[in-house]
């Protein structure tokens, strides 16, 4: 899975910016329409603070997915990085990684394992990576599951008011405040189901895409420790046999080249040219003795010498 240059956590904060912009814009073109639902005949406090609860998780829920992609986007980064460090084969393979990256961590507790001796689990490595990353979005699991009941728990409780009013209603023949409260429990029905269900496809959305880029992000460590680290620090019995007979297959060849070049050599010629050389060096021997004679017998000529 190689993801070299893509940045998905940027992709999913523009769609985030832009929804978020959409969605007051449209506001801003209904207001009347929200304010007659929202605002208008709220005999009672209950809308407001429903509707209050459910943008409250709303909103953390949307801040804590806005956390998360930029952590997320701090990961790709650096794991763009450390595979350029690998690429270009840097002495120093997390040099401009930060320090509390996943793919960092990783790979100073594959050193650590690897100074202590220890043999290297990967599965084990990935289970407790993809624990600790499952924590960090619970927060938002949890808010996307009661979200939509908030919703509903908004729809009973407005529903109730309504029929408080219309039992109100019931009771007197003419009673403008038994209206007024079934008007108000519609309405604040109307408003917290609306609120909740467009808060709750809201943070369905971006919670899916946040959930796809966890695992994409996790599957390119995991890939990574797979395929360049765990070669490089663990050391199995697998590996040290497939290491030793590269070494006997390597020596072979080299006895085999060493056979070829040994029988490529003419022993015969090779003789022949020692005899040859031999010969020559005892005719060039007798040649200087022959000379150094003559030489001798002109120096005791030459000095009166006498002669033996």
């Amino acid at each position: 899975m190689h993801t070299h240059g893509l940045r998905q956590s940027r992709n999913i904060l523009i769609q985030l910016t832009v929804a978020l912009l959409l969605t007051i814009a449209l506001g801003a073109y209904f207001s009347d329409l929200l304010n007659l639902i929202y605002l208008s005949n709220q005999q009672t406090s209950a809308g407001f603070v429903l509707n209050g609860l459910i943008l409250a998780l709303f909103m953390l829920a949307l801040i804590r997915i806005i956390v998360l992609l930029i952590a997320y986007d701090r990961e790709e980064q650096a794991l763009s990085r450390f595979r350029a460090n690998l690429d270009q084969q840097r002495q120093d393979l997390l040099e401009f990684v930060p320090p509390a990256s996943m793919i960092a961590v990783r790979m100073e507790i594959m050193e650590s394992m690897q100074l202590q001796r220890a043999e290297i689990h990967h599965q084990a490595l990935a289970a407790t990576l993809l624990a600790h990353e499952s924590t960090r979005t619970a927060l938002i699991r949890f808010i996307h599951n009661i979200l939509i009941l908030c919703g509903v728990l908004g729809t009973i409780i407005s529903l109730s008011i309504a029929l408080l009013g219309a039992s109100t209603l019931l009771e007197q023949a003419v009673s403008s405040t038994g209206m007024g409260m079934v008007i108000h429990g519609m309405s604040t029905a109307l408003s917290t189901t609306m609120t909740a269900v467009v808060c709750y496809l809201f943070v369905t959305y971006f919670f899916s895409a946040l959930q796809n880029l966890q695992t994409r992000v996790l599957a390119s460590v995991e890939q990574l420790t797979s395929t360049r680290l765990l070669p490089m620090y663990q050391v199995s019995e697998e590996a040290v046999t497939r290491h030793a007979l590269d070494l006997v297959k390597e020596a072979h060849l080299l006895v085999q080249s060493l056979n070829e070049k040994v029988n490529a050599i003419d022993l015969q010629s090779i003789s022949e040219c020692i005899e040859r050389s031999d010969t020559q060096s005892r005719l060039h021997h007798e040649e200087m003795l022959g000379q150094l004679r003559v030489l001798s017998s002109l120096l005791k000529d030459g000095f009166r010498l006498p002669k033996d």
